[in-house]
């Protein structure tokens, strides 16, 4: 088969979509990745060809701008918040959707794979009459966005003759069961289990993670909002300065010219720029973070329970509040994230072992859940029969 893979301009939208790109690959089929021309060296990185969708583009600057390229005030409520990722994804489908079509035209594929909201790789595959998949990312999906993306995506939509937002043929679904939230999709798409396997890009992992160590380890990465702000090195200073008196190692995951911000760092801190999460949080006990779809599953994967400080996205604050109610998490609940607080959550995470059982058992159910590799041939059937139904429909 020839399998195309839609992506956004962003690693959050393509490293979740990776693992099962290379399981098709694996299995002997035909892999091309569509995205942003901005992408092509983290496409071509990650071992896959890339074709570009449209020209240099980034994430923030589709969100962040209407149509004619006027700048848009970062919304402050939760109302004006899904409007404007909605509106940033309709934006974003109207402008890869002419590549995508042509893209799709002169490359014939069988089926079309893409994250939640790749809109334009739906219409694509509607209009050529090939399964769309859409390839979950973290454990959560904001249908209650769509009605802005359908907005703002509709002289597209309404010239190619679509009433309303295409849904995808199968949901390949890497939310646990047990964290499942009811969706208003559910009755509409069909969804196949498939297990979060993250790709992080290739790096050398440190030697601690194979030392043995006599207390826990903390590892604090908050993306890279909060270390680049201007009260972020004194936050991250008092961070520094109270957390070791918990008795603990503390792993800072952030670029070198945040942590040069930094006063010196006392001897139970590590400075350990950004790397593999992956290969580095078995050796963790517990994570804080930002509730960012990468961090948020990769912890899941390693059983670690989590201190989550969510950022505006919806999303976000969805995961983290989900993982809230399961006991396998806690969230700060000023808007500034407040040492104070950070340090007697800590604690609470490290000393209340429910909260360690409940991250064992998300652990556990994601391990329970196919492989990439395992729904392979869920795909395969899919588009074998979405063919022979073709086929017979022109006799």
């Amino acid at each position: 088969m020839k399998i195309l893979v839609s992506s956004g301009p962003s690693f959050g939208l393509y490293f979740p979509v990776v693992p099962l790109a290379w399981a098709l690959r694996a299995a002997g089929h035909e892999v091309l990745v569509a995205s942003p021309e901005s992408m092509a060296a983290t496409v071509n990185g990650s071992g896959l060809p890339h074709v570009a969708t449209y020209g240099p583009m980034h994430m923030r600057e589709v969100m962040l701008h209407d149509r004619a390229g006027n700048p848009l005030a970062q919304a402050s409520t939760e109302e004006g918040l899904l409007e404007q990722v909605g509106r940033g994804f309709g934006r974003l489908a109207a402008r890869t959707l002419d590549g995508m079509l042509a893209i799709t035209e002169a490359w014939k594929p069988d089926a079309i794979i893409g994250e939640a909201h790749a809109f334009s790789a739906g219409v694509a595959a509607k209009l050529h009459g090939i399964p769309w998949f859409e390839n979950g990312i973290g454990i959560g999906y904001r249908s209650d966005i769509d009605g802005w993306t359908a907005q703002e995506f509709a002289p597209e939509l309404e010239k190619l003759g679509f009433d309303a937002l295409p849904h995808p043929d199968l949901v390949l679904d890497t939310c646990p069961a047990i964290i499942h939230p009811a969706d208003v999709r559910d009755n509409v798409v069909a969804g196949q289990p498939m297990r979060c396997v993250q790709y992080d890009t290739p790096a050398p992992v440190p030697s601690w993670v194979f030392e043995k160590r006599d207390r826990p380890r903390i590892m604090i990465t908050l993306g890279t909002i909060l270390p680049n702000s201007p009260a972020g090195p004194a936050i991250f200073n008092e961070l520094v300065r109270t957390l070791p008196s918990l008795g603990v190692e503390l792993v800072l995951a952030m670029p070198d010219e945040a942590v040069a911000k930094l006063a010196p760092l006392p001897d139970a801190v590590v400075a350990a720029g950004w790397m593999p999460l992956t290969s580095v949080l078995p050796a963790c006990d517990l994570t804080v973070h930002h509730a960012g779809g990468g961090s948020t599953m990769s912890s899941l994967i390693a059983g670690l329970p989590q201190l989550l400080a969510p950022g505006v996205m919806a999303e976000q604050r969805d995961s983290a509040q989900r993982l809230c109610d399961f006991g396998a998490a806690r969230q700060l609940q000023s808007q500034e994230v407040e040492p104070a607080e950070v340090l007697e959550a800590c604690r609470a995470l490290l000393e209340d072992a429910s909260y360690t059982d409940r991250a064992s058992e998300l652990k556990q159910a994601i391990e329970e859940m196919p492989s990439p590799g395992a729904v392979v041939p869920v795909i395969e059937d899919f588009v074998r029969h979405r063919a022979v139904g073709a086929a017979e429909e022109t006799e």
